[in-house]
């Protein structure tokens, strides 16, 4: 197991606390691959009393993490507060050659079961499931991959298309977008089901996009327990570490489908999506 390894990349002190997270999830769930943290290289200059250092070294002595400094990529066309400006920071995963396979995983999430099994897939360059919740084309497929996801084989050539997708990029394209335009027509499909659901799923009325068979009922307990990574996302409202008001949160939740005495009937979608919420929350 140890030319294998799971990665997650910080480029703050939030984020850097979000990869410890799942780096605890890991060790916690005793999965076997190794852990890789990328972190900014302007960080081993900080004392070592700032949050960045201590956190560092809790992922290093507590959870066996394999730490890498790199040099930030970002996104120049956008807010400096974007979630999105280090996106691409998460592609220096293709030069860690220390490994013959890396599962990268965005750490805006929750990982519910290890992974593990996807490091024994067939070779390929890339793996990524399906961005199950984006658009269909004109003729009724999903074609777009999702990088939050991806499960990768490190090497000089991959690294050296991944540098020049860097220079060459457009002012809107992020980690998912370069890969998908590297490896859109070659990567290895990883089913979605499963391997990642957005938080957002469970707002949805809709839900066939992810269940892909129009004879399945959607089941939303069912769902979870299936389920070994969740994704935190749920636009207009914020990350759940960030500040959330009071009747955003209250608008912006499962609806339940309405009604009266809605409070009273209960909701599977909504305690799932309330305890996604709370769970992380209260482990950060």
């Amino acid at each position: 197991w140890n030319e294998f390894a799971y990665a997650t990349y910080a480029t703050d002190s939030d984020y850097l606390c979000n990869s410890l997270m799942l780096l605890e999830t890991l060790h916690r769930l005793g999965s076997q691959p190794e852990r890789l943290l990328l972190y900014p290289r302007t960080w081993e200059s900080l004392p070592t009393d700032s949050i960045e250092s201590r956190l560092l070294v809790q992922a290093r002595d507590l959870y066996s993490a394999v730490l890498q400094p790199i040099d930030l990529q970002e996104v120049s066309s956008i807010s400096a507060a974007s979630t999105w400006m280090h996106s691409p920071t998460k592609l220096l995963a293709f030069n860690q050659t220390q490994f013959s396979r890396i599962l990268a995983l965005d750490s805006d999430s929750t990982l519910l079961q290890p992974l593990d099994e996807l490091f024994h897939l067939a070779e390929a360059p890339v793996a990524m499931p399906r961005a199950y919740w984006k658009p269909l084309t004109s003729d009724g497929r999903q074609i777009e991959l999702t990088s939050a996801v991806t499960l990768l084989t490190p090497s000089s050539e991959a690294f050296a298309s991944i540098q020049a997708a860097l220079l060459t990029r457009g002012k809107e394209d992020f980690d998912m977008e370069i890969l998908n335009k590297l490896y859109g027509d070659s990567a290895l499909v990883l089913p979605h089901r499963g391997n990642i659901l957005l938080t957002g799923e469970f707002r949805e009325s809709n839900h066939s996009g992810y269940l892909a068979n129009a004879g399945e009922v959607w089941d939303a307990k069912k769902i979870l327990r299936e389920t070994k990574y969740v994704h935190f996302s749920d636009w207009p409202l914020p990350k759940p570490w960030q500040p959330m008001s009071k009747p955003a949160w209250e608008q912006y939740r499962p609806s339940c489908g309405g009604g009266v005495a809605e409070a009273e009937l209960g909701c599977a979608e909504r305690e799932i999506w309330e305890g996604l919420h709370r769970d992380f929350r209260e482990r950060r």
